[in-house]
């Protein structure tokens, strides 16, 4: 028997699965993570994308019920090489992710943290664009900082 990963990391682990796929077929030299830690190692070189689910919160379905309807704000950072760079890559993943993704409930096989299954389990719809915007770290900026972008999107786990 596996054990499956909950909601929050399904929604985050869908969204890099479905993104991951998107830039196979679209891009090419595209590196996808989901931790700042890996963007600044010495060893993955531009363009990189961190995708990372940093908040949720849990309004009720409806007033009085304690059914509730999480929400989970996700993060998409682009690391590019230029800035016309950071402005293509900012405009191919909004299209790709307007439209939601499949979203998974991923497992591992008991005794096997290494490996995770996927199971379809509904789509993940994205409700609001918060914001999609160049950062300005200024010209002395570290490298891999210099044509940065942050795209901020609200998305709920629909049937």
């Amino acid at each position: 028997m596996g054990s499956s990963l909950r909601e929050s990391r399904n929604v985050e682990l869908s969204c890099l699965y479905y993104l991951k796929t998107s830039f196979a077929s679209d891009w090419n030299d595209i590196t996808l993570v989901k931790s700042f830690k890996d963007v600044y190692t010495k060893t993955i070189s531009l363009p990189i994308v961190c995708v990372s689910l940093i908040d949720k919160s849990n309004p009720a379905l409806e007033i009085g019920s304690t059914t509730l309807d999480p929400r989970y704000l996700i993060s998409v950072n682009i690391f590019a090489r230029s800035e016309g760079q950071r402005l293509d890559l900012a405009d191919y993943i909004v299209s790709k992710l307007k439209d939601g993704w499949v979203h998974y409930t991923h497992s591992h096989v008991s005794g096997d943290n290494t490996t995770l299954d996927k199971t379809i389990d509904g789509r993940d719809q994205v409700t609001e664009f918060i914001g999609d915007s160049r950062l300005d770290f200024g010209n002395s900026a570290d490298e891999k900082d210099l044509h940065r972008h942050i795209i901020s999107l609200r998305v709920r786990k629909a049937s």
